[in-house]
C-alpha cells in the first residue's frame, strides 16, 4: 500500500540520479533539519519529518519534566470541544486535524487512547439543546441522549442530567505517551535526539545556520521551533519577535482503579476522563489573581468529581500539575516560516494535542518542498 506520506520526488529528499554522460550518481544530500521541543507538536514534526526523508534531530530539554503544556494536556481530541460560531476557520481547521490521527496510526500502530466518545451537557437542558443543534448544524456528529440512553453510556453517574450530547467520534489520548509513540517512530526513521537547552538560534546573513545547544553548535538547513512558548524567547535570539503569549492549565490524577467511567465527560464546567493507567484525570483552570491557590481548586475538583459519581468523598488526589500553553496572538496555529529568515519555522498552536498531527505534516511538506 502506498503511503499518503511517501517522499515527492521535489522535496529534497536523498535520491540517486544519474548523469547523462555517466553511469556515476550524484546523491542528493538530506535535509538537515533541527526541532526544537519534544513535547507533542515537536515529536510530530520530527516524526513527520523523518517519515519524509529529512535528516532529523531533535532538541529535548526536559524528558522526564511534568510541569510541560504536553504532560498537563487533558488530551481531548474532538471537535465537540470547541463551539463553531465562536471561531469557524479554527473549527473546521479541528475537523481536519482529526484525520490526521488516523493517518499516523496506520503508521505507528494503536494510539494510546484512554477512552472514546464524549458525553457533554450544559447548565441547563436548553442549553445543552443549543449546543447539539450548533455542532449538527457545523457537521459534527452529534445527538441527543436522555434518561435510560444517559444510563446506559454511563451507569456510574449519580447526577444524570435531563439531556446530554453524545459525541462518539471524540477520543481521549494520553499525550505525553503519544509523544513517546511519535519520538520513538522518528527514531526508527534515523532521527536523533540531542536531550539539553536550546540556548539560541544563529543566523549567517539572512539564512539560519545552527542551533546553540548548551554551547555547543548544531548546523542546520531548516531550524523547527516548537517548544511552545519558549519558541517566543528563542526566536528573539535571531531578531524575530513570534506572537505568543501563554494561559496557565491545571491537570489533575485521581486514584481511583474502580470508578467504572467509559467516556469523556464534560459536565457543565467538570472535565473528567479514565486514564489508560488506572484512575482518573480531570482538567480545571488555574486559579485567578485573587483566588485560592492549587490546593483549593483540587479539593473544589474532587467535590464535583465525587458528586457526579455518587462517591461519599473526593477519591485520593494523585498528583496535580500546572503549566504554561503556548497562546498566539490571533488564535490561529503558527505554521510557517518566519519572515526575513531563511529556515527558521515557527510551529506553536492550541490546542497542541488535537493539532499536533496535522500540523506536523504541515510542517514536513513545507520544509521539504521549499
Amino acid at each position: 500500500m502506498t503511503s499518503e506520506f511517501a517522499p515527492s520526488p521535489l522535496s529534497g529528499f536523498s535520491t540517486a540520479v544519474p548523469l547523462s554522460t555517466s553511469h556515476s550518481p550524484i546523491v542528493k544530500r538530506r535535509v538537515q533539519v533541527v526541532v526544537v521541543g519534544g513535547g507533542i507538536m515537536g515529536a510530530s514534526a520530527a516524526w513527520h519529518l523523518a517519515h519524509a526523508g529529512a535528516a532529523v534531530t531533535l532538541v529535548e530539554s526536559a524528558p522526564q519534566s511534568r510541569t510541560t503544556a504536553t504532560y498537563c494536556s487533558f488530551g481531548w481530541v474532538g471537535s465537540s470541544a470547541s463551539t463553531p460560531s465562536c471561531n469557524p476557520a479554527a473549527y473546521a481547521e479541528r475537523l481536519q486535524a482529526l484525520e490526521a490521527f488516523a493517518a499516523i496510526e496506520r503508521q505507528l500502530g494503536p494510539l494510546p487512547i484512554a477512552a472514546r466518545g464524549a458525553l457533554l451537557w450544559g447548565a441547563s437542558e436548553e442549553e445543552t439543546a443549543a449546543m447539539i443543534a450548533e455542532h449538527r448544524a457545523a457537521g459534527t456528529r452529534m445527538e441527543g441522549l436522555a434518561g435510560s440512553q444517559i444510563a446506559d453510556m454511563e451507569p456510574r453517574l449519580a447526577q444524570r442530567p435531563p439531556l446530554a450530547a453524545w459525541a462518539p467520534d471524540d477520543f481521549a489520548v494520553e499525550p505525553a505517551l503519544l509523544a513517546c509513540q511519535l519520538r520513538a517512530g522518528a527514531l526508527d526513521l534515523g532521527a536523533c535526539v540531542r536531550h539539553g537547552t536550546a540556548d539560541a538560534v544563529e543566523v549567517a546573513g539572512n539564512r539560519v545556520a545552527a542551533v546553540i545547544v548548551d554551547g555547543q553548535k548544531l548546523v542546520a538547513d531548516t531550524v523547527v521551533l516548537a517548544n511552545g512558548f519558549g519558541a517566543g524567547a528563542l526566536a528573539l535570539t535571531a531578531g524575530v519577535d513570534l506572537p505568543i503569549g501563554q494561559s496557565p492549565a491545571v491537570l489533575l490524577r485521581w486514584d481511583m482503579q474502580a470508578h467504572g467511567l467509559r467516556h469523556l465527560l464534560c459536565a457543565d464546567d467538570v472535565e473528567l476522563r479514565p486514564a489508560l493507567a488506572g484512575g482518573l484525570v480531570s482538567a480545571a483552570d488555574y486559579p485567578r489573581a485573587g483566588e485560592a491557590g492549587l490546593p483549593a481548586l483540587a479539593a473544589r475538583t474532587g467535590h464535583q468529581v465525587a458528586q457526579l459519581l455518587g462517591l461519599a468523598k473526593a477519591p485520593p488526589l494523585r498528583s496535580v500539575g500546572a503549566a504554561q500553553r503556548p497562546m498566539t496572538s490571533d488564535g490561529r496555529p503558527l505554521c510557517g516560516y518566519v519572515e526575513g529568515i531563511d529556515g527558521l519555522f515557527a510551529l506553536v498552536a492550541h490546542p497542541g494535542v488535537i493539532l499536533a498531527p496535522f500540523l506536523g505534516r504541515r510542517c514536513a511538506q513545507s520544509v521539504l518542498v521549499a
